[in-house]
């Protein structure tokens, strides 16, 4: 029994760390515009297209019409381990194939009134890790390949007070399905597992002046209660009950011209939320697995420059914190502090829009020491992304 409850833990585990992809972890999604990725994912003071469902809905009062965008976001994962497995050493190099993520958002100004509507399709945490079955992980008591699907239905409305400032608030509803592999090392086989909940966010956004704006989006908390069942132990069900925290992104514009748009922002993630998770099982009962896991900044700043001939032109920087100790630090999202560099263009041609925009992410290199699953040695996190988006406004 003593086993299977550490089978039961390692699984459990796995299934927060891959919660955590969209946001301090090492394969963070929360590039979902390429305009807003070229400039280092600061937008939520600019905010002025369709995705601003996702960075800032509030900045939907600065739109015209109906605009519709779909973009994909595509990521190689370069990940490297070299180090020890319980005591034996072993190397490792994860699949670093594309991975495409997918997303639409449309919105409607209304000419009448000072409100606006937006609606958005996304994947938050549609990415996967897998360092292969015959790896030294593979071949590991850990998890080696991990899959998520996390699709949210995002809807906002938006009101403009008055001609400085606009508030907006929004509900979605996030259907996700989990994937979670292991080696033969006990844990041989697959958990599989779904879910529905319901988020929200609310967001405002003030414009003192035309140099100057000011930005604030926040996403509340959500409960996922994955129930599913674990090929290792047929005919049972286990259920994960976990809490994602809360995030607060804020931001500053300054446009000296209209020529020009620097911005800078700050997201901050409160995963101290995340101390532990609840695994139910009807023949190992209920277990309670600590997890330590600590709040992580996010800096974020972005410049464009509009050219006379409808095109523009942006470069960005992020720099992501470590939210993953050492001693509960998993393969599946080897995290760690990285810098991420991006460069984009775009234009608009009448009524359509389109951009395209470049990622590299590189790490500082992470040394890993009395991790608790004894996975103890050196990563390396770097990863790079391509991003594209077309839109039509009418």
């Amino acid at each position: 029994m003593a086993k299977y409850n550490f089978c039961l833990l390692s699984l459990g585990v796995s299934s927060l760390a891959l919660q955590t992809i969209g946001h301090a972890a090492a394969t963070r999604v929360a590039y979902v515009d390429p305009f807003a990725t070229a400039r280092g994912n600061a937008f939520v003071a600019t905010a002025d297209n369709a995705s601003a469902v996702f960075y800032n809905a509030a900045g939907l009062t600065q739109t015209d019409g109906t605009l519709a965008q779909a973009n994909v976001f595509s990521i190689s994962l370069a990940h490297t381990f070299d180090g020890t497995l319980g005591g034996t050493p072993g190397t490792a190099k994860n699949d670093d194939g594309f991975q495409s993520v997918p997303s639409f958002f449309i919105s409607h100004r209304m000419q009448d009134r000072p409100l606006a509507f937006g609606f958005g399709v996304y994947a938050p945490f549609a990415l996967g890790t897998d360092w292969g079955l015959d790896s030294p992980i593979g071949q590991y008591i850990l998890p080696y390949k991990a899959e998520l699907r996390y699709i949210k239905y995002h809807f906002v409305t938006a009101w403009q007070i008055n001609k400085e400032l606009s508030i907006a608030a929004g509900l979605s509803y996030d259907d996700s399905d989990i994937d979670i592999r292991s080696g033969p090392s006990g844990l041989l086989g697959s958990y599989e597992g779904g879910d529905q909940t319901l988020g929200y966010s609310v967001s405002l956004l003030w414009q003192p002046s035309a140099q100057h704006s000011f930005g604030l989006n926040y996403q509340g908390r959500t409960e996922v209660d994955y129930e599913g069942t674990w090929t290792a132990v047929p005919g049972t069900s286990t259920s994960a009950a976990i809490t994602l925290p809360e995030s607060i992104v804020a931001g500053y514009a300054w446009k000296p011209s209209d020529k020009w748009n620097l911005e800078i922002n700050l997201d901050w993630t409160n995963w101290d939320v995340v101390d532990d998770l609840s695994l139910d099982n009807p023949l190992a009962g209920v277990t309670n697995v600590p997890l330590n896991w600590q709040s992580a900044f996010i800096w974020e700043f972005g410049i464009t420059r509009y050219l006379e001939n409808g095109l523009h032109l942006s470069t960005g920087y992020t720099f992501v914190e470590n939210a993953v100790p050492d001693a509960d630090l998993l393969p599946i999202v080897p995290d760690s502090d990285r810098h991420f560099f991006s460069v984009g263009v775009g234009g608009k041609h009448n009524s359509f829009t389109w951009q395209l925009a470049y990622q590299i992410a590189i790490d500082n290199g992470r040394s890993v020491s009395g991790n608790n699953y004894g996975l103890n040695g050196e990563y390396d996190l770097d990863s790079q992304a391509f991003a594209a988006s077309v839109g039509y406004n009418w």
